[in-house]
């Protein structure tokens, strides 16, 4: 796994988790997770290209977006 694609991996990971602990302060620590996990998804497919293993992370980056907007 490339240097991008785990970095992606981990900041979607901590987006996960944070968006599921019941407490209403980690709000704006959720914001930025997902803001970085988008950026580090555009850094690591303009670095590195897309690749189809990833579709996964990048569908469940798109859901966890969509969770934190609502």
């Amino acid at each position: 796994m490339r240097l991008f694609e785990a970095l992606l991996v981990l900041a979607i990971a901590l987006t996960f988790l944070l968006l599921w602990v019941p407490q209403s302060r980690l709000k704006n620590w959720v914001g930025w997770s997902a803001t970085v996990s988008i950026l580090l998804a555009v850094i690591q497919n303009v670095i590195e290209g897309s690749r189809w293993q990833l579709a996964p992370a990048y569908l469940l980056l798109g859901l966890l977006c969509l969770l934190w907007v609502s």
